[in-house]
Formats: structure tokens, C-alpha cells, sequence
């Protein structure tokens, strides 16, 4: 449709771009990994939400922490491993300088592609999670912060260690109002 030449080009810039961004991903995912590992540790509450699949079959809310047993999954699995897999073998590909074999080559090629290809489809999963397949998810992220009852409802534990002041939370009034242009 567009022409052997446009597509050529378009992909020899997409390679570029997609060789020069790679090392702005890496960086990016260890500050990522920094921030939300004390959140992300594993808890003894997570046995239960996983073992009634956070409620899904039932229906019923399982009381959870900051974040729920599937969001410390996607962390440690999507995020943690298959992301530092996708960023490891992606510095291999993107620095073929340091005399890798080819076979070192075309096995990192492969890792990478598969390693990626799982990222992306587990994240549609949490994308869906995150907008429409939980109701107040979306604002939640969208605005930066829950009101009492949605994180009573669906982080209980959390919501009772803010009450009780072991963990301090940031305070917000009302709903924050998107910017305005100025005319």
C-alpha cells in the first residue's frame, strides 16, 4: 500500500529508533523496579488472594495491600523478569561490537522476541484490569488517588494501615480538575 521504498524507509527508522530507545528502557525499568519493590514484597495476606483468585469467581472483593497478589505477579513476573530478560538480551543485540558469536546473536534474537511478545500480551490482561475491567481502576490512575471506600472496598489492608497511621498516605479534596487553556 505504500510502497516498497516508504516501507523501507519507515522500518530502517522504526530499527533506529527502537536500538536507540532500548537503553532509555533499561534505565527506566531499574528506577521502576526501585520504586515499587518495598510495595511489591510478597506478604502472607497473598496466599489467600490468590488461593480465592482475588475474587473473581466468586464475586467477593479479597482484602489485599497497596497492591493486590496479581499486581505483585505482573511486578515480579512481567516487570522483574521478562523485562530485565527483554533488556538483557536486547543490549546484547543493540552492542554486537563486544564479539558475540553469531549463535549468541541469533539466541539472544530469539529470547528477546519471545521474552517481549509474553510482556505485551500479559499487559493487555493488566491494561484491561486497569480500565475497564475494574470499575474506579482507571480513575484511580488517572487521578493519582482513591477515595475511602474504593480503597477500603479493594485494599483493605492498606486502608486500614493509613487509618491507623502506619503508613503515611498523600491527602487530596475533591476531584483534581484537568488544566484549563488560558485564552
Amino acid at each position: 500500500m505504500i510502497g516498497y521504498t516508504l516501507f523501507a524507509w519507515l522500518t530502517q527508522l522504526s530499527k533506529h529508533l527502537h536500538n536507540f530507545a532500548g537503553p532509555v528502557f533499561v534505565v527506566s525499568l531499574l528506577m521502576f523496579i526501585v520504586m515499587f519493590l518495598k510495595d511489591n514484597l510478597p506478604r502472607l495476606h497473598d496466599i489467600g488472594w490468590l488461593l480465592k483468585a482475588g475474587g473473581m469467581i466468586s464475586g467477593q472483593h479479597v482484602p489485599s495491600g497497596k497492591f493486590n497478589a496479581g499486581e505483585k505477579l505482573w511486578f515480579w513476573g512481567g516487570v522483574v523478569f521478562l523485562s530485565l530478560i527483554v533488556s538483557a538480551s536486547g543490549l546484547v543485540l543493540d552492542f554486537p561490537n563486544f564479539d558475540q558469536a553469531r549463535a549468541v546473536m541469533i539466541e539472544a534474537n530469539l529470547v528477546h522476541a519471545v521474552a517481549a511478545g509474553l510482556v505485551m500480551a500479559i499487559s493487555l490482561g493488566h491494561i484491561y484490569l486497569g480500565s475497564l475491567g475494574l470499575e474506579g481502576a482507571y480513575d484511580a490512575m488517572r487521578h493519582g488517588y482513591v477515595d475511602e471506600a474504593w480503597a477500603k472496598e479493594h485494599h483493605e489492608y492498606w486502608y486500614n494501615d493509613i487509618k491507623s497511621g502506619k503508613i503515611k498516605a498523600g491527602t487530596a479534596s475533591g476531584l483534581p480538575v484537568a488544566p484549563q487553556a488560558q485564552h
